[in-house]
């Protein structure tokens, strides 16, 4: 099955697939007898070497036939980046492709139902092998449906999106709605992950990195680096089961790994044990499959551009809770090259979120009337580890823009330093600016803005992340 880019759509078919086209709603699944294998857990500091040799062989095959071979990892935007991308978080946005109602109860549901079957998958990546991240935070950050009234006991912070497409797919299966809900490809990552300048609306906390797609009258199971496609009967009936086996195949998908119907997709002499990615081996994730995403992994990190920072010595991995980092903007001294008089250098710390780059309700930094290369910086009394900051640029149509570039330099305890990996360096107004990079420990931040032509530049608020103590 294709999508509409062309992209390779990994499906769940056999067994349970017929069932759901038949309408069953007990959704038993193929193979609930097979398996009384558990898995493993990774240890602290375990490789690709305490892989058990009973598995080796057909691990590596699979990743040298298969996964190499078809290039299901070339694309950066495997979970793994996303992962990365996100600093331990990913964003799901559900496409209610369904005449059904949704309860809050049943919403609130899926999203805690999403974030567990992720963690299925990652929590065997803690510890292992450079892995950087604990718990995964997964968070629902809207819903898209056509008829928004299906959305019961809707609550005001909940995001809805009513834009629609048509379903191709509609067309070849009547069944099928043909009323497709999109949410803005302006805050899709799967739509921008290749421009690393790229900018979204409202900062990286506003993206959102897959869809869960609930259709009606779908058969099995889609899935890839644009999320998971299923029935919805499936989603609400399976909503508070522990593992879902089609919603865990169809993320394994996503992290590349493959499917396996077919005698020679699979390793020479079979596996040694079931697996989840075999459609119908296994209701639950694996040994065999644990460590398949293992060493992917390890495969993957070799790439120290696409993965930066993945040793991190006896620190272990990074907790992402949720009060992780911190805004440590407003505990800093802050100086500049240069502000124009009537302006005000301590705007860039003083809280205010503003509504547009031209918001004067209160103090903004300019340094108009100068060009060229101009730098503020932020002073702490203390080290601190950080690793994004936010940008809200200020222009006011009359002498003052966003900048033409800059750069974000830390103090490495002798001079200035570029801080690496950077990602994001936006110069959109009317908007945060949200730039992630490899983690310093410093005592100084700076940002150096080139401005655009004879145009000065400016900040209305400038905030710093760092990894709260």
């Amino acid at each position: 099955m294709l999508n509409r880019k062309g992209m390779m759509m990994a499906s769940f078919s056999v067994v349970i697939a017929s069932s759901l086209l038949m309408g069953n709603a007990s959704f038993v699944s193929a193979d609930s007898h097979l398996n009384g294998d558990s898995v493993v857990a990774a240890t602290a500091d375990s490789t690709l070497a305490d892989m058990p040799a009973y598995l080796k062989s057909s691990v590596e095959w699979v990743w040298k036939n298969r996964m190499l071979t078809e290039g299901s990892t070339v694309r950066k935007n495997t979970i793994f980046d996303q992962i990365f991308a996100g600093k331990g978080t990913l964003n799901y946005v559900i496409r209610w492709q369904s005449s059904k109602p949704v309860t809050l109860k049943q919403r609130q549901d899926i999203a805690k139902m999403i974030d567990r079957q992720m963690n299925h998958w990652t929590d065997h990546l803690q510890g292992y092998d450079g892995w950087p991240y604990k718990n995964i935070k997964v968070k629902v950050v809207g819903w898209a449906v056509a008829d928004p009234s299906l959305l019961l006991n809707k609550q005001p912070d909940e995001v809805i999106y009513t834009d629609t497409i048509t379903d191709t797919l509609a067309s070849e299966k009547p069944e099928i709605p043909a009323a497709l809900p999109v949410a803005p490809n302006e805050i899709s990552r799967f739509e921008h992950f290749s421009d690393p300048n790229y900018s979204y609306p409202g900062g990286l906390d506003k993206r959102f990195d897959m869809y869960l797609w609930a259709t009606e009258n779908f058969g099995g199971g889609a899935g890839g680096d644009w999320g998971q496609r299923m029935n919805d009967e499936y989603v609400l009936s399976t909503v508070n089961a522990d593992e879902i086996e089609i919603t865990e195949h169809e993320i394994g998908h996503g992290f590349g790994l493959n499917d396996f119907y077919e005698e020679h997709e699979r390793p020479p002499g079979g596996f040694p044990t079931n697996t989840i990615m075999w459609a119908g081996n296994s209701d639950h994730i694996t040994d065999w499959d644990v460590w398949m995403l293992r060493y992917t992994w390890s495969q993957l990190k070799k790439d120290t551009s696409r993965f930066p920072n993945t040793t991190r010595g006896d620190e272990g991995p990074i907790d992402t809770s949720p009060d992780e980092n911190v805004n440590i903007a407003p505990a800093a001294t802050v100086s500049t090259s240069y502000t124009s008089s009537w302006e005000d250098i301590s705007a860039l710390h003083d809280g205010f979120d503003p509504t547009s780059s031209n918001d004067r309700s209160h103090a903004v930094y300019g340094n108009w009337p100068e060009t060229g290369t101009q730098w503020v910086q932020y002073d702490f009394d203390q080290e601190y580890t950080v690793s994004q900051t936010d940008v809200y640029w200020f222009k006011d149509g009359a002498g003052v823009d966003v900048p033409k570039s800059y750069k974000i330099k830390y103090w490495n305890g002798r001079s200035w330093s570029n801080v690496k990996q950077a990602n994001g360096l936006g110069t959109s107004a009317d908007q945060y600016n949200t730039t992630t990079f490899t983690p310093v420990k410093t005592t100084k931040l700076r940002i150096e803005m080139v401005s655009k032509g004879s145009a000065s530049t400016g900040i209305l608020e400038w905030k710093v992340a760092a990894n709260k103590l």
